[in-house]
């Protein structure tokens, strides 16, 4: 009993020792040190637990938004570029992730942007296209813009029948078409059809198009747009599309009449979504 108490005085005597605290207090701190600078070198090489928000890039230049984004090391990649009649090249227009959401830096940001405008072949003028209005439409899908430039008496051919066209001044007949003919984007053509002598004249199918190209051609065709009337939020009146007309398509209506139109920010149903993308050449 007398050794155990001994052994327990020296035990404690050593653990009390000024040389044992001085020890275990170089050991605590250099275990507390190795963890702070552990914790620092993670935080700065792996952001470990810890993430930035991605700001708004739509609409930038793509090289000022490389420019916001180098304080978070975020890199740009390209995934499309889409041509955009009166818009520059290089815009962003979409990108992911989105804006406000919250990534790690260093973050892939993958932006479609506005690119040059490329030319395209004209669809071939076959019988069944000679109407003027459904082959203006089938130009506006594609960017290129139609009107009549004279109507000319032809008591064989159907009303509004394309004869031949001009582009910058030229005349291009249907032997040029069908040999290919390529034109850009923005391009406006002026077409020559045959009437038949009468106020009456056939409204213009324009559901699916937007408002901007469907006033063009009912304009082209003598027509004025009357009533605007708007499904949701617009919040461009010019790229909304139409989803609703009256007249109907291929109704007859009076020389300057006036259509109604019913509008939506989205494309309706049953419309191509394919419509605003150009065609490829071929």
């Amino acid at each position: 009993m007398e050794n155990l108490k001994a052994f327990a005085k020296e035990v404690w005597l050593f653990l009390s020792s000024g040389i044992f605290l001085k020890n275990l207090a170089m050991i605590l701190g250099v275990l507390v040190g190795f963890a702070l600078i552990s914790n620092w070198f993670l935080g700065c090489y792996t952001n470990h637990g810890e993430s930035v928000q991605v700001d708004d890039f739509t609409g930038m230049e793509l090289s000022d938004a490389k420019r916001k984004g180098r304080d978070k090391d975020f890199v740009f990649e390209v995934l499309d570029s889409v041509w955009k009649e009166g818009k520059p090249s290089g815009l962003i227009l979409s990108q992911t992730p989105n804006p406000l959401a919250r990534v790690k830096e260093g973050r892939k940001i993958y932006v479609t942007i506005t690119g040059e405008p490329e030319s395209y072949r004209l669809p071939d003028i076959k019988a069944s296209e000679y109407e003027f209005d459904r082959y203006s439409k089938k130009l506006a899908m594609n960017g290129v813009k139609s009107r009549v430039k004279e109507r000319v008496y032809d008591r064989k051919q159907a009303e509004g029948s394309i004869l031949y066209f001009y582009h910058d001044g030229k005349k291009v007949t249907e032997r040029e078409v069908k040999s290919g003919y390529y034109v850009m984007p923005g391009d406006v053509l002026e077409f020559v059809v045959t009437e038949q002598r009468s106020n009456e004249l056939q409204v213009p199918d324009i559901i699916c198009m937007n408002y901007s190209a469907a006033e063009f051609l009912v304009s082209s065709s003598n027509l004025i747009i009357g009533s605007v009337n708007e499904e949701g939020d617009i919040t461009s009146q010019s790229t909304a599309y139409v989803t609703r007309q009256v007249p109907a398509a291929g109704q007859a209506i009076q020389m300057g009449g006036q259509i109604t139109v019913w509008l939506s920010q989205t494309l309706p149903p049953g419309c191509d979504e394919g419509d605003d993308a150009p065609i490829d050449n071929q």
